[in-house]
């Protein structure tokens, strides 16, 4: 089937815990999305640098890159690959579809089935209110026969990142579906509801091509620069500097690609101990909504590993390095912080470029 869409190139499909922590992303929203609301919790805010008078960086209101508004099919029944359809808070497009019986290395279909994977952005509309969209809840894929299929678990590192939304924020990568091989008439399913107590359908066809209109990511959200220091609760992070490596002779980022990594500082604030997972809590994100993970084979050309061995102390900080794989000088890059996993209107940024 045809492609629409910009994008911005994806990390090589490998083995990975993405597709897990974003199935628990997708569990987790909905239990947000039953009464969880920004309202719940202060929201993150920047710490003035006391020690130096001086140095006072400012954060940015908005990210840059507004581009032209995405454009919408003006309903929501009868949309095509291409087409944005909006909800009240949420647009989503599905840029292209293509049939297979394999994804990335490790996800093979069934005897007699394939995947139907989908390249899709979904964003959230609203000017102040964050939201959690969950692809392994709000979508599925509908044949002619009327027959249901729900998303399958895949090890994708292109997979579409699930869970919370800042205003403004994209999030693209692709969702597989397994399918009998003779299915057709396909169309993609969607809830463009984010509540677990109301349902507002949309449909998309997967064998016909519409606009291919981009949806463009604007966060109505504070944007913060590499050395500011951003406190939530009892834990404050510090994003100290970046840079990129091509690896070592044994450990390279695959074709295309490089390593980024980000120096932070974490400090303990409270008087309990603190754990921190740079896997779950940490991640980049790329202007077209692409999001990449923590690098296992990055991490092992580090000097000095950020240590999550042990919890940090009370009234005490910890320093190290962290390393992820991204494709070659995406610019603008996005280190995005969740401070609290299951929390809502913790979701923080730094533009590293």
């Amino acid at each position: 089937m045809d492609n629409g869409g910009a994008d911005d190139g994806t990390v090589a499909p490998t083995p990975s815990r993405r597709g897990y922590l974003h199935t628990l992303a997708g569990l987790t929203g909905a239990g947000a999305l039953a009464g969880c609301s920004s309202d719940d919790v202060d929201p993150p805010e920047q710490v003035d640098d006391e020690s130096d008078e001086d140095a006072s960086p400012t954060a940015t209101d908005t990210a840059s890159g507004g581009g032209t508004p995405e454009q919408s099919t003006g309903g929501t029944a009868g949309a095509a690959l291409g087409d944005v359809i909006e909800g009240d808070r949420l647009a989503l497009v599905a840029y292209s579809a293509e049939r297979t019986t394999t994804v990335g290395e490790y996800s093979e279909a069934d005897d007699g089935n394939e995947f139907v994977v989908v390249d899709m952005a979904a964003k959230n509309k609203a000017d102040s209110e964050y939201i959690n969209f969950s692809s392994f809840l709000q979508l599925t894929v509908r044949d002619s026969e009327s027959y249901e299929y729900d998303q399958s678990f895949i090890l994708s590192d292109a997979e579409l990142d699930s869970g919370e939304l800042a205003p403004g924020e994209v999030t693209r990568g692709i969702v597989a579906f397994e399918v009998p091989r003779e299915a057709s008439g396909l169309t993609l399913t969607v809830d463009l509801d984010d509540s677990l107590f109301s349902y507002d359908s949309a449909t998309v066809d997967l064998d016909r091509q519409g606009s291919g209109r981009t949806l463009t990511q604007d966060l109505a959200v504070p944007v913060y620069d590499l050395g500011d220091t951003v406190a939530y609760e009892d834990t404050e992070l510090t994003v100290n500097s970046v840079w990129t490596s091509m690896g070592s002779d044994y450990f390279t980022p695959d074709a295309g690609n490089e390593f980024v990594v980000i120096d932070i500082t974490v400090a303990n604030t409270g008087s309990e101990e603190l754990t921190v997972s740079t896997l779950l809590q940490l991640s980049l994100k790329s202007e077209a909504g692409r999001s990449y993970d923590t690098s296992f084979v990055g991490s092992s050309v580090l000097d000095r590993e950020f240590s999550q061995g042990t919890p940090i102390q009370p009234d005490s900080k910890r320093r190290g390095e962290i390393a992820f794989e991204a494709p070659r000088g995406l610019s603008p890059l996005y280190l995005v912080m969740d401070f609290d996993y299951l929390a809502e209107g913790d979701r923080t940024f730094f533009e590293l470029r």
